[in-house]
């Protein structure tokens, strides 16, 4: 077995592939957000009249969700990312095992 070690980490495709990953979960979980509460909304008594607003805000929700997510998740990965690589050559990187 071949031990390896990570000494630096391109810092824009793996912030950009961890964000995209991220967007896409946030996504799914607006569209649970927005199910869920749109069933709980229609359960009150009254609220049919406000169904354009709410339905409104439910499509907002999908788009702002995973839209902010992406960007602040980016914007933390990339940090990672660069202080591993300040870090990586001074403390030593991640060592990997491969066959």
């Amino acid at each position: 077995m071949e031990t390896k070690t990570i000494k630096k980490v391109p810092v824009v495709p793996f912030a950009l592939m961890l964000a995209l990953i991220e967007a896409i979960l946030a996504f799914i979980v607006a569209i649970i957000y927005v199910a869920t509460m749109g069933a709980f909304i229609a359960a009150i008594p009254g609220a049919a009249e406000q169904a354009g607003i709410i339905a409104g805000l439910g499509i907002a929700a999908l788009i702002v969700f995973p839209v902010v997510t992406f960007i602040l998740v980016f914007i933390v990965y990339a940090i990672f990312a660069l202080l591993y690589n300040v870090l990586a050559p001074r403390v030593g990187g991640i060592k990997l095992e491969l066959e």
